[in-house]
């Protein structure tokens, strides 16, 4: 095995290492993501929309949204412009959840890096940005669950 193996031997461990990954995962199924990409797109958007953005299957956004919906963070209606399409609209409820989540997850990854240390934490945020420009050239593996 070479050294680039080695290296995605070591990654594809530390991805899947530990409770942390554990409970980003069980964190909503993504309902998180959706939450952030609804703010982030003015609190409004499409199911398909949603679905092409995080890479993910139509049953799977569906399941988030009916999640979200019955705990009143999104609100889901029928476009008046176009009958067949669903619009989806970040509630004031889920505004306020999601600024939330952003300030916890920014103060808990402060927190990693200032334990890191400063000059690590320079390293690995130019590293991240170099990796994950690469990456993106390269487009995302073929999932295979998609719809």
């Amino acid at each position: 095995m070479d050294v680039i193996d080695e290296a995605v031997e070591a990654l594809s461990a530390l991805m899947t290492r530990g409770k942390l990954l554990d409970e980003f995962s069980r964190s909503g199924k993504g309902e998180m993501f959706l939450l952030k990409y609804l703010f982030e797109k003015g609190g409004v958007a499409m199911p398909s929309e949603m679905r092409d953005a995080l890479r993910s299957s139509s049953a799977r956004i569906s399941a988030a949204l009916g999640s979200l919906e019955k705990k009143g963070f999104i609100k889901r209606e029928i476009d008046l412009a176009n009958r067949r399409n669903i619009i989806v609209t970040l509630t004031e409820k889920g505004r306020e959840k999601t600024l939330c989540i952003m300030r916890e997850m920014k103060a808990h990854l402060r927190g990693v890096l200032l334990e890191l240390g400063e000059e690590d934490a320079v390293e690995m945020v130019r590293l991240s940005k170099r990796f994950l420009d690469i990456a993106q050239r390269h487009g995302g593996p073929p999932f295979c669950d998609k719809d």
